[in-house]
């Protein structure tokens, strides 16, 4: 049985045929479907939640579990004489631990391993688990026993996301030292730094369970989320000493990203907070989870579900020459995980500085231009691919998810795509490419000479996306880093907290060079509306740093009433052209930056190529060097060309079908 309650399919005619078809399309390399041969077809595996792992795994007799039919295809796929196809029978298949897939698990000739839904149905693979038994502690607060000994970051109600018990509290200013002699394998020089930030006792008390506490802080353009390790009474004042070394990473940040110990704090995951509805709070020590109830809701009888496991799916070869190859996920739907936040030493934190990416590692003046961005690493993803080729995920559910990204194709990931896939309240984004320290490709700490390499060719297309980044709001609904050849098109994205579609790393005011890795990549016929609504005082819809040969920005329709198209400090070598750029309004967003069809704020940005571009407002930032727009229409209403654009951008006809299939909100 299925508990999520996902009961519509996102295909509409989900059929075993159109599946070998779709399989024999992916091996021919897009041939013509009179190409498709029956042969392609070489073995024929089926899964069930109703199954059992002794079974053959045939229709009648399904496998039970993804892990063992994974071992199963391993023993059968090298070497093939065609493509191998798992039918995922619908209902959950719950997952303690991501599934992991390896250069083992390739199809290998050229063939295609496709793990796809049968029929119709809807498979789940859930990293939650039920919370049953509830019981009334007073009012509308309920309580249950979770067998779980970790921390619990969130919860699902119903399919609604529950929050975690949080008050806004004022810092008093930084208290203690902590000491780094630099040799520690998270350092890159020696410093001292705070220890905790302290806060007025009298607002703030000491919490029974401190090693729950998170305290989380939001900048112009950044966020940080800091686990405590204990609080105490000093005088007057509680203090909440960090967990390091994410404490002293974090407050040495450089650009004003850095911890401000007198600015306000969300303090959250206490029971003492517990006050709201649509609240809860987990006491790991008791096994006790609490939860008020939303007006309405039957929590006796309610649906609730908590989220364990740390990802769903990993995907990982082990260097350029040993990559996972032709792999295809279809039709699947990918729900309920976990993410504790990353851990850097004895610490837990998330220590945003950028986008994606992170502060991982200590240098006492926070520069990250000085180490190549070494400094940097990237969330947990649920689906997390590296060293790998030919990997597909096509028209699959990502939703009610709680790590930092749904789908990070990281390192070394080419040729691969993620197509016609609906992504929906997600606590980070939907898709990453590349990686912050790929500025020289071999040349960092996380992926060294043989390992390491440039994602390229990669695809990212006709994704519907809506309600991202609900808890990392930093993050844009798509990212990227170093790429090459990249293809972001005909994605169709809507109210996010902050940029629709960000791509490129390095900035023009930096201490080394350009890096040589990014070229060739493509931003086309996407459809971004309502961005920055959270954090409007910086970024853009559609926003790309660094230089980039053959580098295009085309065909895109954006609205939103902030800075449009910005192009960052060091960009060039850009083309954006027949764009139509619709600001919804001109109101002042922050102290400087009106809404803008374009933002070019430094002479550092030069030799773009801006042409033929319509835009409803003639509102313009331009201090670049060799980027003078030629043949600007500004056009309200817009003409009949431009429209022409507009109704060419987001879904291509072949996917529109998964238009409004997120759940709950059904915006457009």
């Amino acid at each position: 049985m299925n508990y999520l309650g996902f009961d519509i399919p996102l295909k509409k005619a989900s059929l075993q045929s159109a599946i070998r078809l779709w399989v024999c399309l992916l091996t021919l390399g897009g041939a013509a479907l009179t190409s498709a041969r029956a042969d392609e077809l070489f073995r024929e595996f089926y899964v069930s939640p109703a199954g059992d792992d002794a079974n053959p795994g045939t229709l009648a007799k399904p496998f039970r579990t993804l892990g063992h039919t994974r071992d199963v295809v391993r023993t059968v796929n090298q070497p093939i004489e065609g493509n191998i196809i798992v039918w995922l029978r619908g209902g959950t298949y719950p997952l303690a631990a991501p599934i992991e897939f390896g250069a083992a698990d390739s199809g290998v000739g050229g063939h295609q391993i496709v793990y796809a839904a049968y029929a119709q149905e809807v498979p789940v693979l859930s990293g939650g688990v039920l919370v049953t038994n509830w019981t009334r502690e007073h009012g509308q607060v309920y309580s249950a026993r979770l067998d779980w000994d970790g921390k619990l970051r969130g919860l699902f109600v119903n399919g609604v996301r529950a929050e975690m018990t949080q008050g806004t509290y004022k810092g008093q200013g930084a208290w203690g030292h902590f000491t780094v002699k630099g040799n520690e394998p998270w350092a890159e020089t020696p410093g001292e730094t705070l220890d905790g930030i302290q806060f007025d006792a009298v607002k703030l008390p000491v919490f029974a369970n401190p090693a729950d506490v998170e305290l989380a802080q939001h900048r112009i353009f950044n966020s940080m989320v800091l686990c405590a390790r204990d609080m105490v009474v000093e005088s007057n004042h509680t203090i909440v000493k960090l967990q390091q070394p994410s404490g002293a990473i974090a407050a040495t940040m450089a650009w004003g990203c850095n911890l401000k110990p007198t600015g306000d704090f969300i303090v959250r995951n206490a029971y003492e907070l517990l006050s709201q509805p649509g609240e809860f709070y987990f006491n790991r020590s008791m096994h006790r989870l609490y939860y008020i109830a939303r007006p309405g809701e039957d929590v006796p009888h309610a649906t609730i579900v908590a989220p364990l496991s740390e990802g769903l799916v990993r995907i990982a070869g082990d260097s350029t020459s040993d990559r996972v190859k032709n792999l295809a996920f279809s039709g699947l739907t990918f729900a309920y995980d976990h993410w504790l936040l990353e851990k850097v030493g004895d610490s837990r934190g998330l220590v945003g500085v950028q986008s994606l990416g992170l502060y991982t590692r200590f240098r006492a003046d926070g520069n990250w231009h000085k180490d190549h961005y070494d400094l940097c690493d990237l969330p947990q993803a649920t689906v997390n691919v590296r060293n790998a080729e030919n990997i597909r995920f096509e028209r699959n559910r990502f939703t009610h998810l709680g790590s930092g990204v749904a789908v990070s194709l990281v390192n070394d990931v080419t040729d691969s795509a993620v197509t016609g896939n609906v992504f929906d309240d997600l606590s980070g984004n939907a898709v990453n490419l590349g990686h912050p320290t790929h500025y020289v490709i071999g040349g960092g700490p996380l992926f060294k000479p043989g390992v390491a390499g440039v994602c390229a060719r990669d695809v990212v297309r006709d994704n519907w996306i809506r309600r991202v980044s609900l808890d990392f709001q930093q993050e844009e609904a798509i990212s990227g880093f170093f790429t090459e050849a990249a293809d972001i098109s005909h994605n169709d994205i809507a109210g996010v907290p902050y940029g629709g579609i960000a791509l490129g790393w390095w900035w023009g005011n930096a201490e080394i060079p350009a890096s040589k890795v990014p070229k060739n990549n493509t931003i086309a016929f996407n459809r971004i509306v309502d961005t920055q609504q959270l954090l409007p005082k910086d970024g853009g819809a559609l926003y790309v740093l660094g230089v980039q040969p053959g580098g295009r920005i085309e065909g895109n329709y954006i609205q939103s009433n902030t800075r449009l198209l910005y192009l960052d400090d060091g960009s060039a070598d850009w083309t954006v052209t027949r764009n139509v750029l619709d600001p919804r309004d001109t109101r002042n967003i922050g102290k400087s930056h009106p809404g803008m069809w374009l933002h070019l704020w430094t002479t550092n940005i030069h030799d773009l190529t801006i042409t033929d571009n319509f835009t409803t407002i003639t509102n313009v930032l331009n201090k670049g060097v060799h980027c003078e727009p030629v043949r600007t229409r500004v056009e309200n209403p817009l003409s009949a060309q431009a429209q022409t654009i507009v109704e060419a951008t987001g879904l291509e006809p072949e996917y529109r079908d998964i238009a409004g299939a997120e759940s709950g909100s059904q915006s457009k």
